[in-house]
């Protein structure tokens, strides 16, 4: 028996998303209940559609919120102060470590004293961290990442579509995503949901997960640039999503990326709803002045 082909992944059809042309316009509706919904036959774009009306809802409730302003701290000193003679001295890149003589490998360990510190010891009168910045600022700052100077001039749509077509996602991957987006936004309020940082909590929630339920990723270069940013911003916003959420972002069973997506429907029926005119608002119309004179 001859052995089998060596394998190829890059052939396997079922390593690379399918390439659709159907956008979320054209999607079928969600369903409005949560009996009829299956999160393991919704289609791509069904799930993109879901996930956009809530998040524009959400964000119509909300309405503008101002970003918190940037931490005030004094900069990391760079000592140059006390070497007046490297001024506008540039550091290069580290060059191979220098190859050691075979004469000269032969050296005396060194041994180490033990981690534990002796009894009669003296101790430094500060707790470990106590330097550091306080956990609500670390986070405030982090939500200022997702902040744009202004509004972008793509709609939520339109963008998600980019991504959709540039760098197709699963069905899960969308679902997470959103997810995501409720957690950061709706259960635990650290990021606000509104028109300036919604495009990317979904740049970033669904770059995260991707990642987490995946096996295929896109290259990181391609994400940023279908998503409008750098690969460095594309990266701390990453990070960002990974710490707010405490790096808990693995959703293990189907009912529980059900119950999380119900949970984000149900929240933007719900900001709809607060968004609307309350019942004791009367529109009065003038009454239209009668014009006395004759029309040629």
């Amino acid at each position: 028996m001859e052995p089998p082909s060596a394998p190829n992944p890059a052939g396997d059809a079922g390593v690379l998303p399918e390439f659709g042309n159907l956008t979320i316009q054209d999607a079928p509706s969600p369903p409005a209940n949560d009996v009829d919904m299956d999160v393991l036959t919704m289609s791509r774009e069904t799930a993109m559609k879901l996930i956009a009306r809530s998040i524009i809802s959400i964000a119509n409730a909300a309405g503008e919120v101002p970003a918190t302003p940037p931490l005030s701290r004094p900069g990391t000193p760079s000592g140059k102060e006390n070497f007046p003679h490297l001024k506008g001295h540039r550091r290069t890149a580290s060059r191979p470590a220098t190859p050691i003589p075979a004469e000269k490998e032969q050296h005396q360990p060194t041994e180490l004293e033990s981690a534990e510190a002796c009894h009669d010891e003296p101790t430094i009168g500060t707790d470990i961290g106590a330097g550091a910045i306080p956990e609500y600022l670390q986070r405030a700052n982090m939500a200022r990442k997702f902040f744009s100077k202004s509004i972008p001039k793509v709609g939520v749509e339109e963008y998600m579509n980019r991504i959709q077509k540039y760098c197709p996602l699963s069905t899960a991957v969308w679902l997470a995503a959103g997810s995501y987006i409720l957690r950061l936004c709706v259960i635990d309020k650290s990021v606000p949901l509104t028109y300036r940082t919604m495009h990317r909590l979904i740049l970033a929630c669904a770059l995260v997960a991707m990642k987490s339920l995946e096996d295929h990723r896109w290259p990181q270069k391609r994400f940023a640039a279908v998503g409008g940013v750098d690969e460095a911003s594309l990266s701390r916003l990453e990070l960002c999503v990974e710490f707010l959420l405490s790096f808990d972002v693995q959703i293990f069973t189907p009912e529980k990326l059900k119950d999380l997506t119900v949970r984000l429907q149900k929240a933007g029926q719900a900001a709809t709803m607060s968004s609307r005119l309350p019942s004791n608002f009367h529109l009065k119309l003038a009454k239209p002045k009668m014009r006395t004179g004759l029309v040629a």
